[in-house]
């Protein structure tokens, strides 16, 4: 008979159990605190407009006339409305095959719901967000059979910077968490227990992987790899039923895979900028501060002055692999390491070999994360647990580390929560700032791409007007009726517009620049125009 689990989720009064309830609720305030705050960056203004309904071949159309147009008017664009139905936004999520289009029907559908309270998805990644940690407790539980660890665990996801960033994303990362996680549990879970049901549970969240994120296929290899070395590499009942319940997953998924063959687009699912040549110290560099992130984010890219955390971060992971693979059963510390090893690996190795910076977003990280979150919470549980006997010279140093891994998790978010803008908003990190100047003026026109256009409509106040002069044959009439002429970043449409209306120069120019990633700079420039003879 297989072992019956009980999810015993009770907690003592001791304090280290007080203290995880805290942080608990602390990671659900973080989660939804000031959630509209930062600037709305590139992939989520995709994700609002693909839920409306319009492709970018759509958005271009209407904003490539050149002509004026109002904030509200390209926020319209970015909501879901009568104008465009269902099957509208279907069709725009299967014109890019790349991104699988779970997360953004349920984000179309959340919009539709409280489209009187949000303004973007951004509070349905939040919920989703929440939802993962009971789903971590259940991996854990599957795992080490230990209410404790799995409270630990969930304290560590609930105020992990990584985990408080992406819950506050109109993006599919926070549904990729709760799918890799209960993908993970259901595995371990059917063969356990040896029944369809079970096999077929995890059939439909691997499918829900598959349908949430396409770097899920590298999480099921890693399972694959798990199921394979546990029975010893023997065809017994235990694979056949894994292989079965996987081939059910993969033909959940088949028509996707349809979608991705018909769309040209995907004829190579990597995105351009993953192919950029990277030197292999900007490789170390962004590995390192993407395993600091886990724990501790200061809103900066890889500074040689904290190398120290970076050093720190790293050895207390590694050090939590070792101590899990010597004090764990086999079929533990396997699950775990392949948890954390796969996925990197898949990214890292191509970047080595052929060149790339795959493996450098943050995002792409989470597989790993999750491990590695599961190892710390195993080694804290052991620590922390009055049952093990260690001098007290021992406990009083790893009392002082959880409370050096807490407080940088707590002040980490509590940075993020109150901050305006932060390094994963990449491009359009300074939104914020070109908003403060544009907002308070009166009768402002902003002049910048289409693609900028869109996600500006989302920081500035209703009373802005953007344009996007390029198509336009003769610019004498651009800016007439306004007080206020900016142009964004844009230098091509500047010279344009200098050139063909020589009334107008250059009245002030703003430069941002800071190095957001070790392997990625964001430069902004703002120019503000008047009507005059001289150019200051």
């Amino acid at each position: 008979m297989p072992k019956k689990h009980n999810y015993n989720v009770r907690l003592s009064k001791n304090p280290w159990h007080l203290l995880i309830i805290v942080l608990l609720v602390l990671g659900i305030f973080f989660r939804f605190a000031n959630l509209e705050q930062k600037p709305y960056w590139g992939d989520e203004s995709l994700t609002s407009q693909r839920i409306s309904g319009y492709t970018d071949e759509d958005f271009q159309a209407i904003v490539l006339q050149g002509e004026e147009m109002k904030v509200v008017e390209i926020q319209d664009y970015q909501r879901p409305s009568p104008k465009r139905g269902l099957m509208d936004a279907i069709n725009a999520f299967v014109k890019h095959g790349e991104h699988p289009p779970i997360y953004y029907l349920m984000a179309r559908f959340w919009m539709q719901l409280f489209q009187n309270i949000v303004t973007t998805p951004r509070s349905l990644s939040a919920v989703i967000s929440v939802v993962a940690m009971p789903c971590i407790y259940l991996l854990c539980w599957e795992l080490f059979e230990s209410s404790l660890i799995g409270w630990v665990a969930i304290g560590l996801l609930a105020i992990s910077p990584l985990q408080i960033l992406y819950a506050q994303e109109a993006r599919q990362y926070s549904l990729w968490t709760v799918t890799i996680l209960l993908s993970s549990w259901a595995l371990l879970r059917a063969m356990r227990l040896h029944s369809k049901l079970n096999w077929g549970v995890y059939a439909v969240t691997l499918a829900l992987g598959f349908y949430t994120h396409l770097i899920s296929v590298i999480v099921a290899i890693g399972h694959g790899i798990y199921v394979v070395v546990h029975e010893s590499f023997r065809f017994s009942k235990t694979l056949i039923a894994y292989l079965l319940a996987s081939l059910a997953g993969c033909l959940l998924f088949l028509p996707w895979i349809g979608v991705m063959i018909a769309d040209s687009q995907v004829e190579n699912p990597s995105p351009g900028w993953s192919k950029t040549p990277t030197p292999l110290p900007s490789l170390v560099q962004s590995w390192l501060v993407n395993i600091s992130h886990i724990f501790v984010d200061l809103n900066d890219s890889f500074v040689y002055g904290k190398l120290w955390i970076y050093a720190l971060t790293s050895i207390l992971v590694l050090y939590a692999i070792y101590f899990l693979c010597n004090h764990t059963p086999k079929r533990v510390w396997l699950f775990v390491c392949l948890l954390i090893a796969v996925p990197a690996l898949f990214l890292i190795l191509p970047d080595l070999l052929g060149g790339g910076r795959r493996s450098t977003p943050l995002r792409y990280f989470i597989p790993s994360s999750l491990g590695i979150q599961i190892a710390v919470a195993y080694l804290i549980s052991s620590k922390i647990n009055p049952g093990v006997n260690v001098n007290n010279w021992q406990q009083k140093l790893w009392q002082l580390i959880i409370v050096v891994i807490v407080s940088s998790g707590v002040f980490s978010c509590a940075l993020i929560s109150q901050s305006d803008t932060w390094w994963t908003k990449g491009r359009e990190y300074y939104h914020t700032e070109v908003a403060k100047i544009v907002n308070p003026t009166d009768q402002p026109l902003v002049i910048a791409t289409w693609f900028d256009i869109r996600t500006l409509s989302h920081s500035l106040a209703p009373h802005v007007v953007l344009q996007d002069i390029r198509p336009l044959q003769e610019v004498n009439s651009v800016g007439k009726g306004f007080s206020n002429v900016f142009v964004y970043q844009s230098k091509a449409a500047l010279d344009y517009l200098l050139e063909e209306n020589p009334n107008y120069k250059i009245d002030k120019t703003w430069k941002w620049k800071r190095q957001t990633t070790p392997v990625n700079t964001t430069q902004t420039t703002l120019w503000k125009l008047k009507i005059g003879e001289e150019n200051y």
